[in-house]
């Protein structure tokens, strides 16, 4: 259930702590004049009737982290990803740079989305194309009309892009509880030497 009745009541009406998608909301918040926030109904509500809130277009990784919950059909969940700069051949970095920003609207290591159900968004196809295209085919693609089906040579380098991020990302987290108590381990390890080296070098500035 979306239903929470363990939250404080508003006006008579249990207001419920749980996210629900925005089709089913019957309240929202608002600013009022003097600063305060307002819960305002969408429609009538019986006195015991609980208050459902849209919580905004958030991932299911942002809900977990800012309620500690998540949506079992959350049409906004999705993997954010970027390309970093970096990795990009260098010597047309900025024709790539220029096309993401006149055909997109796009920076150079924009956030782009992956959806659980593995669909892609024209506008993420397109921006991978444009960061993954061999450079003697940048002026074509300069050339071609926004969203149009992409040659099978600039699909296959973006979903290959594609496929990349999700090994490098996926390749960073364990499998099991003990691997994640490893690499638990390791970081704060490498913070507590971090630490040290720190402290060390602040002393010897004292003492120079």
């Amino acid at each position: 259930s979306d239903e929470d009745e363990r939250g404080a009541s508003l006006d008579g009406a249990p207001a419920a702590r749980r996210a629900v998608p925005s089709e089913a909301a019957t309240a929202r918040v608002e600013w009022a004049a003097d600063g305060s926030l307002r819960l305002v109904a969408q429609r009538r509500l019986s006195a015991s009737a609980p208050v459902r809130l849209d919580f905004g277009p958030r991932t299911n990784a942002e809900l977990l982290v800012a309620r500690g919950e998540v949506l079992a059909a959350n049409p906004h969940d999705a993997v954010i990803f970027h390309i970093e700069a970096s990795t990009l051949a260098q010597g047309s970095l900025r024709e790539r740079e220029q096309l993401l920003q006149s055909r997109l609207g796009l920076a150079l290591e924009a956030e782009l989305r992956l959806h659980p159900s593995g669909t892609l968004d024209p506008i993420t196809l397109e921006a991978l194309a444009v960061l993954s295209a061999p450079p003697s085919h940048l002026a074509a693609l300069a050339r071609s009309q926004v969203f149009a089906p992409l040659p099978p040579v600039l699909e296959l380098a973006a979903l290959a892009t594609l496929r990349h991020v999700c090994l490098v990302r996926l390749g960073r987290y364990g499998s099991s509880l003990d691997e994640d108590e490893e690499a638990a381990l390791a970081l704060e390890q490498q913070q507590r030497r971090r630490e040290e080296q720190e402290d060390q070098q602040e002393g010897q500035e004292e003492e120079e």
